[in-house]
């Protein structure tokens, strides 16, 4: 039996905390929040079915009337028997001045659990220094590695009811990581955490057809329609079902982009146009600066004839042009968060009403295969590299910050008389978990 509990999006005086068990039949469990009285979680499951006897339960519990700024321990209880617990955390009223704790928030992508046997990632996390532990947490893509091992699928085409449950134990394996290792399980329980996905939610270059997953071919699969439905699904139920969110903290203002699981194969769109022309709105309506959360760089040039074969980056769709737009017409500072790309950059271009766009990279957190990483890669000279109608291009300068190793990296917001003070830093992941991360100081910058 596996019980989870995920703390997922906050606002300051609420959390909503993901739960799940995997059983065969409905849970009867308790919630407690902090030294509340537990909730009953008599109603409200959903279940996940695939082949086999158990399944997933799950359900999405908000709690309100919370102070803000505040750590709540979390503790799941069947008939008083704690089976999962965490650390849910409210957003601060306002954003902490300089001589205060600064707001933190974590930046993630990429965690392939087959090269993490022995807990590396969560492991990090677990020991980072108290003044360095997040708030908030963007995890921007490739949570889980659906699509391996890669010969798994590449050799076999599953009937869906199988398919659904193999996917499913790939979730479970990667959500339920912990034990004396401090697996991703120790990550995942700790602090708000927003989510959006990249292909590997799905299979590598989804929607696309991949030559490393039969199902994709057409004949001999359905062309990843199976794969789909299930993937989908199961995104939804343990990530979020939403493609575009948002929140603010002061005067900073965030948002979430999904960019994967709106996607044409005909490369016309990688979202949805109401939720691109949203982040247009929220760029036109900034007060200070802003924070976009996207699945892959924004700073890169048309794949070309190799995305058939590798992965479509955001410049190789018709869309992009609306979104390099509405940046570059941004009157404040706007910090774009991604991953995607196995390495760790820092780098950004003026913009035409002298606000600065900037771009941080924080990928992985474990490497699904070492002929994929250990490069770093320059962004092309300008944003955006090709010709956009209504955009002159902007040089793109590059920090000397050229991180191709596992790591995470953080963020701390901090007001500074109006603006906004950004410290950033690496932290690459020791190979023993054993051993505790050591920062790197990367920036630190006003944004305005």
């Amino acid at each position: 039996m596996s019980f989870l509990v995920v703390p997922h999006q906050a606002t300051s005086s609420a959390v909503t905390i993901w739960v799940g068990a995997v059983r065969g039949d409905e849970p009867r469990l308790e919630l407690e929040v902090g030294r509340e009285p537990s909730l009953p979680l008599d109603a409200g499951w959903s279940s996940f079915q695939a082949a086999g006897a158990h399944h997933l339960w799950w359900q999405r519990v908000t709690v309100d009337g919370l102070a803000p700024g505040t750590r709540y321990p979390l503790r799941l209880l069947e008939q008083g028997a704690e089976r999962a617990q965490g650390t849910a955390v409210t957003l601060p009223a306002s954003l902490p001045r300089l001589d205060e704790q600064p707001f933190i928030c974590l930046l993630g992508s990429c965690f392939a659990l087959l090269n993490d046997q022995a807990g590396a990632a969560g492991a990090a996390y677990a020991a980072l220094p108290a003044g360095a532990r997040p708030s908030v947490k963007f995890l921007c893509g490739d949570q889980v590695y659906l699509d391996a091992p890669f010969p798994k699928y590449l050799f076999n085409v599953y009937p869906e009811p199988q398919l659904r449950s193999e996917l499913l134990a790939t979730y479970l394996a990667s959500w339920t990581q912990a034990g004396d290792r401090r697996g991703f399980n120790e990550l995942l329980r700790d602090g708000a955490t927003w989510f959006c996905s990249d292909d590997h939610e799905l299979w590598n270059n989804a929607p696309s057809p991949t030559p490393i997953v039969r199902a994709t071919w057409w004949p001999l699969g359905d062309g990843g329609a199976a794969w789909l439905r299930a993937a989908g699904s199961l995104y939804d139920i343990f990530q979020t079902p939403s493609r575009s969110s948002s929140f603010e903290v002061g005067q900073l203002s965030f948002r979430v982009l999904d960019t994967r699981l709106g996607r044409l194969r005909d490369r016309s769109l990688f979202a949805d146009a109401a939720a691109v022309s949203a982040v247009a709105g929220w760029v036109a309506g900034l007060q200070g600066p802003g924070v976009l959360v996207v699945g892959q760089p924004i700073f890169v040039a048309q794949t070309g004839l190799r995305g058939h074969l590798t992965d479509w980056g955001l410049a190789d769709f018709g869309q992009f042009g609306e979104l390099a737009r509405a940046l570059s017409a941004s009157q404040h500072d706007v910090v774009v968060l991604t991953g995607d790309v196995h390495f760790g950059r820092v780098a950004g271009c003026r913009l035409p009403s002298g606000a600065s766009l900037l771009e941080i990279i924080a990928s992985p957190f474990a490497l699904i295969d070492a002929r994929f990483g250990g490069k770093w890669s320059r962004p092309p000279h300008t944003f955006p590299a090709a010709a956009v109608e209504g955009i002159s291009p902007a040089p793109i300068w590059v920090s000397d910050h050229q991180l191709a190793t596992n790591h995470f990296a953080t963020l701390e917001f901090a007001d500074d008389g109006g603006r906004v003070q950004l410290t950033m830093r690496a932290w690459p992941i020791p190979t023993s978990p054993g051993q505790a991360p050591v920062s790197r100081l990367v920036m630190s910058r006003q944004l305005n």
